[in-house]
Order: C-alpha cells, then sequence, then structure tokens
C-alpha cells in the first residue's frame, strides 16, 4: 500500500524558505554580490515581513550599498519586534553613524556595549563615533564661542534689567517677601489675620465681633515675635523650619 504523505506545516515550510534565502544572501554578502544579496533578503521579506534575521542582514546589506535611511529604518523594524536584539542594536548605531547622527549612534553603541561588553564591534564603535563628534566640535568651535558669548550677552542684559526692578520694589513689597522667607508658610496666616483686622465690621469691634477682634490681634502678635525671633537668629535667607525652634505659649485658640 503507498505511505500517506505527512502534512506540511506551512509556518515551518515558510521558515525554512526564509532561512534558505537568507542563507543564499550571506553567501552573495561573502564574495561583495550585495545586488543579488539584496534581493534574495527582499523576498525573505516577502514571506515574513517582520523576521528579525532578515531584517537585521538587509540592513547591514544596505549600509554596504551607501543607503543608511533604508538601513536604519530595517535596524528599528527589528528592535520594534525586540528591543533588546544585539544585531539590530549594532545595525541601528552604525546607521545613525552614517547619516552623521553622531550623539545618537554613540547612545546606542554604548547601549550595545553594557549588553555586551565581551564584542569588541562596540568598543570600536564608542571609540570612532567619539572621535567623530570631536573633530565636528573643533571645526565649529568658532562659531559656537561666538554663539555663547552672543548668548552670555543676552543674559547679562536680562539679569541687569531684573535687578533694576528688585531695587525699585516699594519698601512695603520687600518686607513682605522678608516676611514669607522668615516665616515660610505661617506667613499665609499672618497675611490673612492682618487682612481681617481691616474688615469693616471687625473695626466697629461691636459686642458681636470683639472676640474675634481679640483673637486675631493676640495671633498677629505671635507671629510678628516668631518673625522677630528668626530675623536675628539667621539671615533672611534661610527658611526656618517652626517646629524646630523654641517656641513661646500659643494663644488660647491657636
Amino acid at each position: 500500500m503507498p505511505r500517506k504523505k505527512s502534512k506540511v506545516d506551512p509556518f515551518e515550510e515558510m521558515e525554512t524558505n526564509i532561512k534558505l534565502l537568507c542563507d543564499q544572501s550571506h553567501n552573495h554578502m561573502k564574495v561583495r554580490e550585495y545586488g543579488r544579496a539584496l534581493t534574495g533578503y527582499n523576498q525573505a521579506l516577502e514571506l515574513n515581513a517582520i523576521d528579525i534575521n532578515a531584517l537585521v542582514s538587509r540592513s547591514k546589506c544596505y549600509l554596504l550599498l551607501g543607503d543608511p535611511s533604508k538601513a536604519l529604518k530595517d535596524a528599528e523594524t527589528a528592535l520594534a519586534e525586540d528591543k533588546n536584539n544585539i544585531r539590530a542594536i549594532y545595525q541601528k548605531a552604525e546607521a545613525l553613524y552614517f547619516l552623521g547622527q553622531f550623539e545618537q549612534s554613540l547612545m546606542f553603541f554604548h547601549q550595545g556595549l553594557r549588553t555586551r561588553p565581551e564584542l569588541s564591534s562596540f568598543r570600536l564603535g564608542v571609540q570612532k563615533t567619539q572621535e567623530a563628534i570631536e573633530n565636528t566640535i573643533g571645526k565649529s568651535s568658532a562659531r559656537n564661542m561666538a554663539a555663547t558669548r552672543n548668548e552670555f550677552s543676552t543674559k547679562y542684559k536680562v539679569l541687569k534689567k531684573s535687578q533694576i526692578n528688585t531695587s525699585k520694589l516699594s519698601n512695603v513689597e520687600m518686607e513682605r517677601r522678608n516676611a514669607r522667607k522668615l516665616l515660610g508658610e505661617l506667613c499665609v496666616d499672618k497675611e490673612y489675620l492682618e487682612n481681617l483686622l481691616k474688615h469693616p465690621d471687625l473695626v466697629r469691634a461691636d459686642t458681636s465681633t470683639e472676640s474675634i477682634s481679640t483673637y486675631a490681634k493676640e495671633a498677629v502678635d505671635f507671629l510678628k515675635k516668631r518673625q522677630e525671633f528668626w530675623r536675628q537668629q539667621r539671615p533672611c535667607t534661610a527658611l526656618p523650619n517652626y517646629k524646630d525652634t523654641p517656641q513661646e505659649p500659643l494663644p488660647v485658640w491657636f
């Protein structure tokens, strides 16, 4: 009786064909037949557009053909599938280097070096990228110095203007700023109580508001004493922590 043919798994068949195409393209790469190699990688990716091995290999092929933009796109597609794929990281670093994006290239070379410190390709990548950055800075040093001088001049003018505006502040405003530095969060309470004492109902001091007015005055006096105490103990620029300083008896209602 004739043997029954075993069913072939379509996925396994596709994987086998992709591997065969990639192996053939690898051989073309070895003898520098990059055009034929690219054709093989394209055919493999037609079968599976997210095959990481084919994407990384085609990225390398694009670099050798002088097309770093397409090489970068394939490397990023591979990293989208596996962000830790070491070959894809290297290809992205290389593509960025040939695109002149040295700072980003250096970042990915360092990432690969941290992951696989034994690989000399990443150490060499870091070295050549650092040299490229240094050479670029050297060529544009005069331009950068001029830009730095202009930036410093602008910031100096802004600072001077700010200092002039500060010097024109009224004594009341300066006193308020010092109070905020000395009292911290309590300054908000002090200002609220001082405004409260100016309220018309409290100014009349009738029987219904007399106790409120008394309590408010006690609290304001207490906070003023605290402010003066902190002023003597430390500079106004220091922001005190009222919990850590000696305390006078609080008003009854506080």
